[in-house]
This record gives structure tokens, C-alpha cells and sequence, in this order.
């Protein structure tokens, strides 16, 4: 069986018209949209990055406390070590108590770490989007008896 040109007919009335641009304007409305989410994707893995480096810091400074023979001086020397390594050396440390060294062997000694997120921000997004206004990062251990 040999197909006639009615079958074809319908067939054309299918296509669509020519639209040319159409793709153009779409990618430009979307392409903000779809830059801002992922550019968002990366501040906030950085912003997570950056609070689990000042939790490292702060674990290192609460090591050097639980020690016997840590002073507050010590123990702020071996935080600042880490934070200066991680870029981040305007931090600002607490120690609970403030002089872990009078402190008796079984007290918790506390290490509070935090910086300015302005200060570590990776692309400066805080206009666009909600962004914390400091990071924190804290330790605790216990001080060891005296040897």
C-alpha cells in the first residue's frame, strides 16, 4: 500500500512555527537563578569548612590544657599556631576557667574559639543571601592529675 500526500498533511501541521531567540532569553532569566544557587552551594561548604577548622583549633587548645603544666599562655600559643596556619589569626579565644594551671586535676576546662565571618568569607555573598555573622568552634576536657 502506497501512502498518498493526505497522510502528509497533517504531519506539517504539527511543526512548530520558527522560534528563533526563544533559548537565548530563557538562559539568560534562568542562568542568574541557577549561578546564585550554586555560588550559595559554595559559601556554605565554606562556611562549614571553616567552622570545623575552628573546632579543630579549639580541640587542640583543650589537648594542651588537659595537660599537666599548661598555662593560659600555652595554651592561647598552641590555638594561635592552628589559626595562623588556617588563615584565621583575628580569633578571638576563651578559656574556662581563665587560668586553667590553678585549675585542680579533674576539672573541665573549656576552649571557646570564634571569628568574624567577614574575615573568612570565601566570595562575599552576604548581600545576596543569609550568612552568619561569626563562626564558633569549642572544646572541653578534663585537666590531668599532676605527675
Amino acid at each position: 500500500m502506497v501512502l498518498d500526500a493526505t497522510w502528509s498533511a497533517p504531519l506539517k501541521s504539527l511543526k512548530r512555527p520558527f522560534r528563533r531567540g526563544v533559548e537565548t532569553i530563557e538562559l539568560m532569566l534562568s542562568l542568574p537563578v541557577l549561578l546564585l544557587v550554586i555560588f550559595a552551594g559554595f559559601e556554605y561548604g565554606w562556611a562549614i569548612l571553616r567552622s570545623i577548622q575552628l573546632d579543630h583549633a579549639a580541640r587542640v587548645g583543650a589537648r594542651e590544657a588537659a595537660l599537666s603544666g599548661a598555662t593560659a599562655e600555652s595554651i592561647e600559643n598552641s590555638i594561635r599556631t592552628s589559626l595562623n596556619g588556617l588563615g584565621m589569626p583575628s580569633a578571638v579565644i576563651t578559656l574556662s576557667p581563665a587560668d586553667p594551671s590553678a585549675a585542680p586535676a579533674g576539672t573541665s576546662i573549656q576552649i571557646d574559639v570564634q571569628v568574624e565571618y567577614s574575615n573568612v568569607q570565601l566570595l562575599g555573598l552576604s548581600r545576596l543571601m543569609p550568612l552568619p555573622e561569626s563562626l564558633r568552634g569549642r572544646a572541653s576536657m578534663v585537666r590531668e592529675p599532676d605527675s
